[in-house]
């Protein structure tokens, strides 16, 4: 109801012109959707000087388009704060032509940014890694910051405790803390593990290649080609056949 408080001529068209000028309108209006504090606070007192900021440090249109549309509370923070965001990411070695700066910025930018990045820093040294390892992953993707302890360490228990990947190869590959478990990690996961207790694949596979592959490549070189030598291995992918299920198998065919 505070909208009906702001002038319609002054405040909400001029904002609306801004985020049209910058953004299609499907995303103008996504962002009007999130929230209404961008018209509640003007463009002009922070949002706008921020991009600024951003232009002078070399960030194309693209990357600020896109910080915008799906980042645009990061945009109203004050300019003063926001500019020594803007210097951490760029010490860090991002590149501010590549839209993973802007991915960066919003995650420093973030709610309690701060305190989720020590957070996690610890969770992840825990499991291994060095500081080093964590800016490494970050660079690469910087959402591996974002994400809660849980998920850490569920992704980490299955990789490294129950699949046997050195701790530091996830470092190689921290896109993996933005997969689904239960739709990408498990699945494909349950298929290399039955490959692996076949003989057929060791624990020195590429992880980018399990995880980070198309579907169709996955099954392409992980399903199909394995199929006349383990023909359960579509129905493992599929969570019809447990791995358990295999080794009984396996147990009577070495039986008979």
């Amino acid at each position: 109801p505070n909208l009906l408080g702001l002038s319609v001529r002054k405040r909400i068209v001029p904002t609306y012109e801004f985020l049209r000028s910058m953004l299609s309108e499907k995303n103008a209006a996504s962002v009007v959707k999130r929230g209404t504090w961008i018209f509640l606070e003007g463009h002009s007192k922070n949002v706008e000087p921020n991009i600024g900021i951003l232009r002078e440090s070399g960030m194309p249109q693209s990357c600020i388009s896109l910080l915008l549309a799906r980042f645009p509370r990061e945009l109203m923070w004050k300019t003063e704060k926001f500019g020594e965001v803007v210097d951490v990411v760029k010490q860090m070695g991002f590149n501010l032509e590549k839209s993973t700066s802007a991915v960066a910025i919003s995650t420093l930018c973030g709610h309690n940014g701060k305190s989720r990045w020590d957070q996690n820093l610890e969770v992840y040294k825990r499991w291994g890694w060095s500081e080093d390892d964590v800016l490494s992953a970050f660079r690469r993707f910087p959402q591996c910051m974002t994400k809660s302890e849980k998920k850490i360490a569920q992704v980490m228990e299955l990789l490294v405790n129950k699949m046997g990947w050195p701790s530091r190869m996830v470092a190689k590959y921290p896109v993996v803390m933005g997969l689904s478990l239960e739709k990408r990690i498990i699945p494909r996961f349950s298929v290399v593990k039955v490959l692996m207790l076949k003989g057929l694949m060791d624990e020195n596979g590429n992880l980018g290649s399990v995880l980070c592959s198309t579907e169709k490549q996955f099954l392409e070189r992980f399903v199909t080609r394995y199929r006349t030598k383990v023909p359960q291995l579509l129905s493992v992918y599929q969570g019809k056949t447990t791995i358990q299920d295999v080794r009984v198998h396996m147990r009577i065919g070495e039986i008979g």
